[in-house]
């Protein structure tokens, strides 16, 4: 059920989250990627609206596994 609302949520705030990202990789532009765009909007969506529905601990694995990934996303295009 979560997942459901989270993505109705992406469409409902998708001009809001549209905004947020472009400002993001205008501030950001040395470390952030348009391909990760969707990432970045779930993130804020999560931070912004959801982030008191979501207990402490589990937003905490959610944004490690971010991490792990971009780790290993990173090293696979290193490698090639």
């Amino acid at each position: 059920m979560f997942i459901q609302q989270v993505f109705f949520g992406l469409l409902r705030y998708k001009e809001f989250l549209k905004v947020f990202t472009e400002c993001l990789f205008s501030i950001k532009s040395s470390s952030t990627e348009r391909k990760d765009e969707y990432l970045y909007a779930i993130f804020a969506y999560l931070t912004i609206f959801r982030f008191k529905e979501l207990p402490l601990v589990d937003y905490q694995s959610l944004c490690i596994v971010k991490k792990k990934f971009f780790i290993i996303y990173s090293h696979k295009i290193f490698l090639k």
